[in-house]
């Protein structure tokens, strides 16, 4: 993420000492949105919302693990569509690491869980969206609650399955990676993560084609950023 380091930020607030910044990529979220929520005042509102804490609570999951295994995070930054932990050092082990990376998803996990549960334990479909619901009453004498339950119970469903592909640079391509280096060498548990993280980018581009722009833009950009790492000579070859 050494990419984004001169992207323009804001600081917001502070958490235990951690900076939380929004950097200017985040605009992005309303612009994508509108075209699709422009009708519905409420929906666009609460999605907005609904991204930016959906992502805001997994970085907050990778920092609270970080420093449990006395890791100092330097800020947590909210983007785009994406979010950043900034670690001051590398975690002491490769378990320490791949725990670190899993408790991002974990949140989301149990965020969607929550919403899951307060919506009436509804069937999931395939394209993620839940059939009939039967809310909790403190849920129905709002529209705004009850779009809430259903925006993070969507989103962070849809974090959880997505940041557990074998793709960089998201958590479960980083994960994999180090599973692999225990039986692999690092330079070969990278570029078969990078061939899978190609494949997982141009399957979520031609699904997005069909579905979603925002999907389509994320699924590109993995797909550019695995084969860029594939293109990088491995250890030991000429340049």
């Amino acid at each position: 993420m050494n990419y984004l380091a001169d992207t323009p930020r804001l600081e917001i607030f502070r958490l235990a000492g951690i900076p939380i910044k929004v950097d200017i990529t985040f605009a992005l979220v309303p612009l994508f949105l509108i075209g699709i929520f422009q009708q519905s005042p409420v929906a666009f509102s609460v999605l907005v919302a609904g991204v930016f804490l959906s992502v805001l609570l997994h970085e907050i999951g990778h920092a609270l693990v970080a420093r449990l295994f006395a890791v100092p995070v330097g800020e947590i930054l909210v983007g785009g569509f994406y979010g950043w932990t900034r670690m001051l050092r590398p975690p002491p082990s490769k378990l320490a690491n791949i725990i670190i990376l899993f408790a991002g998803p974990l949140t989301n996990g149990l965020i969607f869980l929550l919403g899951w549960n307060a919506l009436g334990q509804p069937e999931v479909g395939f394209n993620g969206r839940f059939g009939p619901i039967d809310p909790a009453p403190w849920l129905e004498d709002s529209p705004w609650k009850l779009q809430a339950a259903l925006t993070l119970g969507g989103i962070n469903l849809a974090m959880l399955v997505f940041n557990l592909l074998p793709a960089f640079p998201l958590d479960g391509g980083r994960i994999y990676r180090d599973m692999l280096g225990a039986i692999l060498p690092e330079a070969g548990a990278v570029r078969t993560i990078a061939l899978l993280g190609v494949i997982v980018g141009l399957w979520a581009a031609f699904i997005g084609f069909r579905i979603n722009l925002v999907m389509l833009l994320i699924g590109a950009q993995i797909a550019i950023i695995n084969w860029s790492i594939l293109k990088q000579p491995a250890d030991g070859e000429n340049n």
